[in-house]
């Protein structure tokens, strides 16, 4: 006895046994692509439904402004932290240029010329040799010489339209044995 397969229409109500080979497999191809799952599966929810198309690039367009604020601040403060470190470093390399010198004109000028030199051009700074003490009143009290350098730091060049003042210290001790000429 040989088994025939059934009529087309009648192909999915057919009993398995019914069927050839090559008919079951399509009839399993056909189940795989309707729209229900097979038993026991679960359909992943579909993510985008038809009235919320666009959304995500609406979404994008909105907050990509609000990022590139936020990076623009992001080097405006490591900006200032950067301007901060070169203040200070030019008010040690004041202290020490006029630490060396043996008149206070002369520690004034060296250190003036430090302080543009270490900044290189960026502003003009004020040096400032308030609270230096020349003498040595004691043998325990040393003479020291402060020196204060202040910048003025433009920060317009990131859209901001502002300046910020940068001020630096540096206190650096005298030699005992050395003259000082007023």
């Amino acid at each position: 006895m040989t088994l025939r397969s059934a009529p087309a229409s009648n192909r999915a109500s057919a009993p398995r046994s019914a069927l050839t080979p090559r008919s079951a497999l399509s009839l399993r191809f056909a189940r795989a692509s309707r729209s229900t799952p097979a038993p026991g599966l679960v359909r992943a929810p579909r993510l985008a439904r038809k009235g919320d198309r666009g959304s995500m690039t609406a979404e994008t367009v909105m907050l990509a402004p609000l990022f590139l604020l936020f990076l623009l601040f992001l080097v405006a403060a490591g900006r200032i932290v950067e301007a901060q470190g070169e203040v200070n470093g030019a008010a040690r390399d004041a202290a020490r240029a006029a630490s060396v010198q043996r008149t206070r004109s002369e520690a004034e000028s060296a250190a003036k010329e430090a302080a543009e030199s270490a900044l290189s051009g960026e502003c003009s700074p004020e040096v400032d040799m308030s609270g230096t003490e020349w003498e040595m009143s004691t043998d325990d009290h040393l003479a020291v010489v402060r020196a204060t350098v202040t910048c003025e730091l433009d920060l317009a060049v990131l859209g901001f339209g502002a300046a910020k003042r940068m001020s630096g210290t540096s206190v650096v001790p005298l030699e005992r044995f050395r003259r000082v000429q007023e």
